[in-house]
């Protein structure tokens, strides 16, 4: 078991301060698992969850045909048409970055949203600052909503066994989307407060390219519906829900031709075989013990009491995560939240659902807490804008506190 820590910890903080080829690092690691006698060859492909890598990659796909044919700058355009001033137009741009971000990844939410909001901004004569933040922000809460928005939330999946639908409706109870929305809703009003003082600006219509084609939009819906009638069976759902996704993805594909073949070489594949080691790596520190040590440590240092724990919980996955990739961490503390569940006889998702939630929300405090945050200040660098790490600190820990406080309250009342 020592030699199975020694190596998981190498590989949590590689993965944390090397920010290329990580998938290099964590299959690298696996290897180094196996050589050591306490991880079977034959178990390798066994332990990767292939549904959920199967819908990953095929919404993977399908997003970027929807954004080959123009589709996200369109929906923003029309949001835009329907604001009442410019910060009517922050906030409702910024809740569409979230409501998109549940189904692409973060760091091509901004690419598309942004400049959009950017080309709004010049017309409205404003700081575009207040955009590109709300953006941001909103886009890493969001992207725990559901199966497919965030590796978070895969893993998240992967571990308590969870289709599509149960990120809404589990066990009789409001899922983990609610517990986001709540919080998305408390931190929109922080972005409101911030930049009130754009109230009152007037705001011009934009004009973007047209979308090239609806095959997309169908494909996407397609897969959403699929998704949903095999989610209402779980043992349907674990055989078949990835493998329509992905058939519909592939379908897409073939017929886009040129575009379809820009979109295969340009496929994250560092993204999917992360994933897949992570499910590798994860297996194989628990079959040997050491998630359950983990466990037993936190436990005996809480005391004992479920609040404290909870609350302590969600203070150290904030805090670390505005400093750390959350993938890494969520990977090594949903297990642990599972054991501490059952020794507090409390549900199975309460602490696993705050660990995600506080996670993925913590990389907001600052501009190295995510990869969104990383490119939302390249493009402001681009653009001449001046905003320092304080001045993100300060908007990001408002945003932070407002929607885990929010979204905590939640989880406590509805799965304590």
């Amino acid at each position: 078991m020592v030699a199975t820590l020694i190596i998981f910890f190498v590989v949590y903080i590689l993965f944390a301060t090397v920010h290329k080829r990580r998938d290099v690092i964590i299959w690298a690691g696996i290897l180094l698992i196996i050589l050591t006698g306490n991880l079977k060859p034959v178990n390798v492909l066994r332990f990767v969850n292939w549904n959920i890598i199967l819908i990953f990659a095929g919404f993977l796909i399908i997003t970027d045909a929807m954004v080959k044919d123009n589709v996200p700058a369109l929906f923003a355009e029309r949001i835009v048409a329907h604001s009442r001033g410019v910060l009517g137009s922050v906030i409702l741009v910024s809740g569409f970055a979230g409501l998109i971000s549940m189904f692409l990844e973060n760091v091509a939410t901004v690419l598309i949203v942004a400049p959009v909001a950017i080309a709004i901004a010049r017309e409205a004569e404003v700081s575009p600052i207040p955009y590109l933040m709300g953006i941001t922000l909103s886009s890493n809460l969001q992207g725990t909503a559901t199966l497919v928005g965030d590796p978070p939330s895969l893993i998240l999946a992967d571990y308590m066994k969870m289709t599509f639908l149960d990120f809404f409706y589990l066990d009789g109870r409001a899922g983990i989307f609610f517990a986001v929305e709540i919080g998305a809703i408390s931190s929109l009003f922080v972005i409101y407060l911030l930049y009130r003082g754009l109230r009152g600006k007037e705001l011009k219509p934009i004009k973007v390219e047209p979308v090239k084609s609806i095959r997309s939009i169908v494909a996407f819906t397609f897969a959403l519906v699929w998704l949903f009638l095999s989610s209402l069976s779980h043992r349907f759902f674990g055989i078949a829900g990835g493998l329509g996704s992905f058939i519909i993805a592939i379908v897409l594909l073939i017929t886009m031709r040129r575009d379809g073949k820009d979109i295969l070489k340009k496929f994250d594949l560092e993204t999917t075989f992360i994933l897949m080691g992570i499910f590798v790596l994860i297996r194989a520190i628990t079959d040997v013990g050491v998630v359950d040590l983990i466990a037993h440590g936190i436990e005996k240092y809480m005391g004992g009491s479920l609040f404290f724990t909870f609350t302590s919980l969600i203070v150290l996955s904030v805090f670390l995560s505005a400093f750390i990739d959350n993938v890494p961490y969520v990977t090594a503390m949903i297990p642990v939240g599972m054991k501490l569940a059952s020794s507090f006889n409390v549900s199975p998702y309460l602490f696993p659902f705050a660990i995600v939630i506080a996670a993925t929300v913590g990389g907001n405090i600052t501009p190295i807490g995510a990869a969104a945050n990383i490119v939302t200040f390249g493009i402001m660098k681009r653009e001449g804008l001046k905003f320092g790490f304080w001045e993100f600190v300060r908007v990001g820990l408002l945003f932070t506190l407002a929607g885990v406080f929010a979204s905590s309250v939640f989880l406590w009342l509805v799965w304590r």
